[in-house]
């Protein structure tokens, strides 16, 4: 079955490159728009808070990262639910994820908002589709320009936010603040897990890079150690932040304040704007065009299955799936175009994730049973009990994100989604057969090993 860029020769992403989509994809809104609502829950426990997030997104993580060493494919997450829980099962993931990628405008409506403080006055909704719209352009240029692009904006972003830390760490007087379950846990240890859930949307993204496996040299190898190493470098970074904006100003001060009120105490007048150019609004574009870097890579595998008609994966001289590209881009224009606020896409967005973010994770239960070859050549591997074990605690986890994200979506929030699963799962009984007769009639290649 034909796949996505998968021959050798087209596997253009390396390590570095990898890794610089996966820094981009991690740090983006979260840490420079929630660190002021976890400390307005938490206080001086921000930066733990962080350290739990990390908690909270390694074992799902984890569990992608074992998958993506045994089978690394294009399409990585839709493929591991086809292919080791159900194919029904991953048309309603997929459907799932494109309606979830309504949070691409968080990043293009949050960059807007940063531009008019710098420029006051400009129209909002026009440059939040502008950056939307660049994103979206270097992507058509194929996935090669798409990374060179984010490789060099993560290099900007990264030493932005070490200057913010280098200024920062010195105008921490008091370290006691961090040290006591009274300043820590101000409110209990139950708002301080409430907090770490908040943190966690700025920590999630690094498991989308199993989406690239088509297209990275030894992804077998690669793909667990980028999202472990970007994982744990973006955990010190966050924490060194947390620290920062905790304990530079009053904490009535910054509670619900992005970085950028910490970061005009703290830095030079010259060194404040190219924060807020290069830190801020550089981590929103980052996040927004790794997404757009691998989004339509479970898309593009399920025309190759049958679910939808082949013609829409048509690509262009670069490579790149333009009509599902623009799919996305449609997607994500939507709350611009209609208005929604910032806060309202963002917690949206994030619920809908860690629904469908639950699926692909138990796919790891079956991965010995199913693909015993697989599991037996993958470069880096779970034991067979943890296998067992860590998808049951990553399910629980993500359950439980699920439970505190009800309040936030509301009831027709709540039956809207369940409309829309219900839809997903109707049309995938109706093409069931469809896509049988496609399986039979050909000999798929399902791992890319």
């Amino acid at each position: 079955m034909p796949t996505e860029n998968s021959s050798a020769s087209n596997r253009l992403l390396g390590f570095w490159e990898l890794m610089s989509i996966s820094l981009g994809q991690i740090v983006g809104a979260g840490v420079v728009v929630l660190t002021g609502i976890g400390i307005s829950i938490t206080g001086f426990g921000t930066p733990w808070a962080f350290l739990l997030a990390l908690g909270i997104v390694f074992l799902p993580s984890l569990c992608i990262a074992a998958l993506g060493a045994a089978i690394p494919s294009t399409g990585g997450t839709y493929t591991y639910v086809r292919d080791l829980i159900g194919q029904k099962t991953a048309f309603l993931y997929l459907g799932l994820l494109v309606a979830g990628q309504l949070v691409l405008a968080t990043y293009a409506i949050g960059f807007a908002d940063y531009a008019d403080a710098l420029f006051p006055g400009i129209d909002l909704s026009l440059a939040a589709a502008a950056v939307m719209t660049l994103c979206f352009a270097a992507n058509l240029l194929g996935l090669k320009t798409a990374a060179r692009f984010q490789t060099m904006m993560v290099v900007v972003l990264i030493v932005s936010l070490l200057i913010f830390v280098g200024f920062g760490i010195p105008r921490i007087d008091n370290f006691t603040n961090y040290t006591s379950v009274k300043t820590v846990m101000p409110d209990g240890i139950g708002a301080f897990i409430a907090a770490a859930y908040i943190l966690r949307y700025g920590m999630i993204g690094s498991e989308f890079i199993s989406e690239l496996g088509g297209e990275t040299r030894d992804p077998g190898r690669n793909i667990p150690r980028v999202m472990i190493t970007s994982l744990a470098l973006v955990t010190i970074l966050y924490m060194a932040i947390g620290f920062i904006a905790t304990g530079v100003l009053p904490l009535h001060q910054v509670r619900g304040e992005s970085l950028a009120f910490v970061a005009k105490e703290i830095l030079p007048p010259a060194l404040y704007v190219f924060f807020v150019v290069g830190g801020v609004m550089i981590a929103l574009v980052t996040t927004l065009n790794s997404i757009f870097a691998w989004c339509t890579k479970g898309l593009f595998m399920a025309t190759q299955d049958g679910w939808l008609p082949q013609s829409v994966a048509i690509r262009n001289r670069f490579g790149t799936p333009f009509l599902l590209l623009t799919v996305f881009y449609v997607v994500g224009m939507l709350p611009i175009v209609t208005g929604m606020t910032l806060q309202y896409v963002t917690i949206l967005g994030n619920a809908v994730g860690i629904i469908f973010g639950i699926i692909p994770v138990l796919a790891l239960y079956n991965l010995y049973e199913r693909r015993p070859d697989a599991y037996a050549k993958a470069s880096f591997k779970l034991p067979r009990l943890a296998m067992k074990i860590v998808p049951v605690m990553a399910f629980s986890i993500y359950a439980f994100g699920v439970y505190l994200s009800m309040g936030f979506i509301g009831m027709t929030g709540f039956v809207t989604l369940l409309v829309y699963s219900a839809i997903l799962l109707a049309y995938a009984f109706w093409r069931e057969a469809t896509v049988n007769d496609l399986r039979q009639s050909k000999q798929p290649d399902r791992s890319l090993q």
